[in-house]
């Protein structure tokens, strides 16, 4: 039995992915990686936004955390 690495699949998937690039089936694998492209910037934008708040309630009240 064959065990493959998620990052060989991920890669073969892209690998499919750019290929379809160049058939009728573009506009599909355009939508996908802009939707893809949004959900990854706004994890992004929401662990930034997390990291400040943290970063602020660790200064003003770290004295309770001792």
């Amino acid at each position: 039995m064959v065990h493959r690495r998620p990052e060989v699949m991920f890669h073969w998937l892209k690998m499919m992915e750019n290929a379809l690039c160049w058939t009728c089936l573009a506009p599909l694998v355009r939508a996908r990686r802009t939707r893809s492209m949004h959900a990854f910037a706004a994890e992004y934008h929401d662990r930034q936004r997390i990291d400040r708040l943290l970063n602020e309630l660790m200064a003003r009240h770290s004295d309770l955390l001792s």
